[in-house]
């Protein structure tokens, strides 16, 4: 009797073949994932303005920790409530919106991490339910080391919708 050959076929490639159909697959997964999420990402873009200027108006050296602004035609006064951030105590002078003139006056002397909620017809031109983005500027007085007529202006806008 004769032995018997072993049953032997060519498949040396067939296991590179596969890996890179398995790899092809998992990178248009990725893809249609990236996609959609930044279909995702640029709806919500819209918003990420605000979100970024409220995160940095909280921790700004002169913080602005909430608000709401009404138009100036409307009759009910627009609401600031600013919070000290610094390690003194200070006295916020003035306040100046988009840098127009007259500085409106405060006077609130105000120790570290202390708040102040300032109510005024401030000068904010805004429509009802229209969106908003104001730079703010400071003037402020470090009483604690006797320094006067510092200016402060926040890095990021003022941003939100006008309520009204």
């Amino acid at each position: 009797m004769r032995p018997l050959k072993p049953f032997h076929t060519d498949n040396k490639g067939q296991t590179s073949v596969e890996y890179l159909i398995l790899l092809a697959i998992a990178i248009v997964i990725a893809v249609v994932a990236v996609g959609t999420l930044a279909g995702f990402i640029k709806i919500g873009s819209a918003t990420s303005y605000k979100k970024k200027g409220v995160v940095y108006w909280k921790s700004a050296d002169i913080g602005i920790m909430d608000w709401e602004v009404y138009p100036t035609t409307d009759l009910q006064n627009s609401t600031v409530v600013f919070q000290n951030n610094k390690e003194y105590q200070i006295t916020i002078d003035w306040v100046s919106v988009n840098g127009t003139l007259p500085n409106y006056t405060i006077d609130a002397a105000l120790l570290p991490g202390d708040t102040f909620k300032w109510e005024s017809p401030m000068p904010f031109n805004c429509t009802s339910g229209k969106s908003y983005a104001y730079t703010v500027t400071f003037g402020y007085s470090n009483r604690e080391f006797g320094i006067y007529n510092r200016r402060f202006t926040g890095t990021e806008n003022l941003a939100g919708a006008c309520a009204g």
